[in-house]
Formats: C-alpha cells, sequence, structure tokens
C-alpha cells in the first residue's frame, strides 16, 4: 500500500472511530436523561407515610423531576421535614387529575386501589406502573375479586412490596413478566443502631406503632403486656399512633387497671420518633389478618426498630417472614394470641446473652435488603429498563 493509501485508510478509520464515541456519547446521554415521574397518592402530605415520602424523594435525589398527584388534601399542620426540604407542596396537584401529561415518562400509582385506565381516559402514551401495598392486594381484592383483571394488559408494571403479594398477584392472573417486588425501605442513615442491654434499674420500655385499626392487631399486646407487669413491674409499654379503636384501647388499658404502666400517644414527626425508639428496649407489631382479609406488607417500623438494635416480636403474617428470621433476627409468634407474645417478651427478659447477636443479625438484614439508597438504586434502575422498552 503506498503512502496515499495508507493515508486514505487512516482517514476513514478515524471517521468511523469518532463517529462510534459520538454515536456511544449519544447513547450515554438518552440514558441519562432525567425521568419525569407523576406519582398518584390519595391524600398528600401524610405524616406517617414513610415510604411513599422516601421513594419521591430517592427520586429527586438522583436527578428525575417528579410530581404528585393527591385525590385529596392531607395534614398541613403535622408535615414530615422532608416535604418542606424539597418543597413538594408546590410540586403537588390536589383533587383535578391533570389533562395534560404528555411531558410524562411514567405515571406512578402509589396504592393500587386508586389506579384507573390513564392511558384511555387521557391518551396518555408513556408507562404506568402500580405499587401494591397491603389492602390493595388483600382487603380491597377480597371486595373486588376481579378489580385489577383489565389492567395487566393495560399498565406495564407492578409492584407488590413483598414476594406474599407477588405470589397473590400471580394467582390472580397478573404475567410473572410484569412484576417487580420492591421493598418499602428505611432511611438508615437516621435510625442507627446502638447496641441494648437489659436494663439493671429503671425501666423496660416496650413500643408499638401504627394506625389504630383491626389489622395491627393491638389489643392483643395490650392484654399480653398488661398480664406482664404483675411479674414485671419495670415494664412501660406506649403505642403510638391514631384511628378509630383509639377510644377502644384506652377503655381496655383502665379496665385492666394498668393505666400508669400501658400509655396511648399520637402521630409524631419522624425526629421525635427516633428519638423514642432510642429509649426502647423492645418493639412490638402482632399484625393479624383482619375480617376483611386486609394485611401488612412488611411495615416499615419494624425495619426502623431493627435497624436501631431494638428486638422486634410480630406476628408470622404476610411478608414478616421474609423480614424475620425467628430466634435469630428476632421472634414471630401466631396471630391473635396475647399468651405467645407475652411467652416471647418474657424469654427476652430472661435471656438477654441472646440480645447482642439476635440486634446484629436484624441490623445486618436491614442495610442488605432494606436500606433507602439500594432500594431506590434498585427502583430507578427498574424504571429506566422500563422507559427503554
Amino acid at each position: 500500500m503506498d503512502n496515499g493509501m495508507k493515508w486514505i485508510f487512516s482517514i476513514i478509520c478515524r471517521t468511523i472511530f469518532f463517529s462510534l464515541l459520538l454515536a456511544y456519547h449519544d447513547v450515554d446521554a438518552t440514558q441519562e436523561k432525567p425521568m419525569k415521574i407523576l406519582m398518584v397518592v390519595s391524600t398528600f402530605p401524610k405524616i406517617h407515610d414513610i415510604c411513599i415520602l422516601n421513594q419521591i424523594t430517592g427520586l429527586i435525589d438522583r436527578g428525575h423531576d417528579v410530581r404528585i398527584f393527591a385525590y385529596y388534601p392531607g395534614d398541613f399542620v403535622h408535615i414530615q421535614n422532608d416535604v418542606m426540604t424539597y418543597d413538594l407542596i408546590n410540586k403537588t396537584i390536589f383533587e383535578t387529575f391533570p389533562e395534560q401529561l404528555d411531558d410524562y415518562d411514567i405515571i406512578m400509582f402509589q396504592l393500587g386501589h386508586k389506579v384507573f385506565d390513564v392511558k384511555k381516559r387521557y391518551h396518555f402514551k408513556g408507562k404506568v406502573v402500580v405499587c401494591l401495598r397491603g389492602y390493595d392486594i388483600t382487603g380491597f381484592l377480597r371486595e373486588n375479586p376481579h378489580a385489577y383483571d383489565r389492567y395487566f394488559g393495560t399498565c406495564d408494571l407492578f409492584m407488590p412490596v413483598c414476594e406474599a403479594f407477588k405470589s397473590i398477584l400471580m394467582n390472580v392472573g397478573c404475567p410473572e413478566d410484569k412484576i417487580r417486588v420492591v421493598h418499602s425501605a428505611i432511611d438508615c442513615s437516621k435510625f442507627k443502631f446502638k447496641k441494648r442491654q437489659l436494663p439493671q434499674q429503671g425501666n423496660l420500655n416496650i413500643l408499638s406503632a401504627g394506625r389504630f385499626v383491626e389489622k395491627k392487631g393491638f389489643v392483643y399486646a395490650i392484654r399480653a403486656i398488661a398480664k406482664l407487669v404483675e411479674k414485671y413491674p419495670q415494664i412501660r409499654y406506649t403505642i403510638i399512633g391514631a384511628g378509630g379503636l383509639k377510644r377502644k384501647y384506652k377503655k381496655l388499658i383502665k379496665r385492666l387497671g394498668v393505666s400508669d404502666r400501658i400509655k396511648i400517644d399520637g402521630w409524631h414527626a419522624h425526629d421525635e420518633y427516633i428519638a423514642i425508639l432510642n429509649k426502647s428496649h423492645i418493639f412490638v407489631l402482632p399484625s393479624v389478618t383482619a375480617e376483611n382479609n386486609d394485611q401488612e406488607g412488611i411495615p416499615n417500623v419494624l425495619k426502623e426498630a431493627m435497624a436501631m438494635g431494638i428486638l422486634v416480636v410480630a406476628t408470622d403474617h404476610s411478608g414478616n417472614p421474609e423480614l424475620i428470621e425467628d430466634g435469630i433476627s428476632g421472634f414471630l409468634i401466631g396471630e391473635r394470641s396475647s399468651e405467645q407474645i407475652a411467652n416471647a417478651v418474657e424469654y427476652i427478659l430472661n435471656n438477654p446473652d441472646t440480645w447482642e447477636s439476635i440486634q446484629r443479625n436484624a441490623v445486618k438484614k436491614i442495610k442488605q435488603e432494606f436500606d433507602k439508597e439500594k432500594e431506590n438504586n434498585k427502583l430507578e434502575s427498574i424504571l429506566r429498563r422500563l422507559c427503554d422498552k
């Protein structure tokens, strides 16, 4: 090959090389383009919906444009700090669903029982994601057995919060390739681990938290602790929450004569709640399957307690066995059994040598599978791949 031909060949090779390089950068830029996402929620802001708030702020942190549609205005007095930090009120549309959806890549229904055919009604061309939490896949589905049938074809992805709910979803006909389990996650940087020991003096603090509804099963914990305080007068039990059964719980506590040992408290902002957790030794969540089949997913309050080194007692209910290994990272008991709750708490009190290993196993599980940053990375990856299809 003469010098002229070599020069021409060199020019051609360089041209091809730089064309490929530019093409690569174009593809990479396309992949990195921020997504615009509309989160559809029932009520906003809502002080105890931290799992939804974590997903919203996590996607914003990753550079995406997240807007919120809420069917109803929420509580503007008791507001989590992140709502203000991220200026989420000004990013929320209330009550009237937006007519213009062309700019959105994804519409994400945070509650399955609020889903509707947005593609048909608004000619939406993007992707539709449906999150499925406790009531969505249990109580609501019992009342409306075929509620989701029409959406298995029109929606692009279903995201149950645990494997137990994935099984239910498949059993009612959802294609497996349209299902991805995405856990509700916690901010491990806020719920910091501290080694707990059985106090030699002072109170032993037991805590529960959740809405005062049937599926939380707090009535069984009240009866269990009322029995235990006769033998262990150092026990103090606090239940944090609000709801329709509050008056019933207060009457029961008074009737059992333990008002000085068992306390009902209202909702707290996250920082205040963490401070209460930090003074606790045992966390009890006696979830039950409600009469209408309403169930938990994997409650965040259990994850938060485990992350902080608090020993947990929970029922063998719904997704809880995916979180807790009985006797290894916490304790699982049967539903609707005050006796089993009392036995588990008493075992903890009488076996302080087991505390450290259980605490270490629990916090390891949380950091591996339920950390907000890891789960939000996973969520972002899932949504990107969905948009790329």
